[in-house]
């Protein structure tokens, strides 16, 4: 008889349902909040001056002042600067804080724009560098482009 009591007792044992509910419910919230935030990834709002920054206000065509940095040699050891295109210095940074300077005793406002354009082999050592020069030769408007 003991045995027929023990099949009937291990018929009636079910799972709780409780933490199935919590799991199914956590499911439905994520699927229902994920699709909202997917449109606003990487969007960040600021509320930025109008008169600083890459364009500021309406101040005429300012052409920037663009410093080109080339990797030279292998896996970036070595770098090369070009100034605006045409003036080549190697990888001489004294010399384009030289020419900088030059640039701002020639009449050039401090907030005029320089852009730092590295390529991808180029090490960060190099690029900040040629930041260095830029602020020791007084400009505050310094921007960099995207790796190329």
């Amino acid at each position: 008889m003991r045995s027929m009591s023990r099949k009937r007792e291990s018929a009636k044992i079910q799972p709780p349902m409780t933490p199935m509910i919590d799991c199914i419910f956590q499911l439905l919230l994520f699927f229902m909040l994920m699709p909202s935030s997917a449109g606003r990834e990487g969007y960040l709002t600021t509320n930025l001056p109008k008169d600083q920054g890459p364009n500021p206000g309406i101040q005429g065509n300012m052409e920037r002042l663009k410093i080109d940095l080339l990797d030279e040699g292998n896996e970036g050891v070595g770098v090369s600067i070009v100034l605006n295109g045409t003036q080549s210095l190697g990888d001489n940074f004294a010399g384009l804080r030289a020419a900088l300077e030059g640039y701002r005793a020639q009449g050039l406002q401090p907030t005029h724009p320089i852009l730092i354009s590295p390529t991808m082999a180029v090490r960060h050592k190099f690029v900040v560098r040629a930041f260095d020069a830029a602020v020791t030769a007084r400009f505050t408007n310094i921007h960099f482009a995207v790796p190329r």
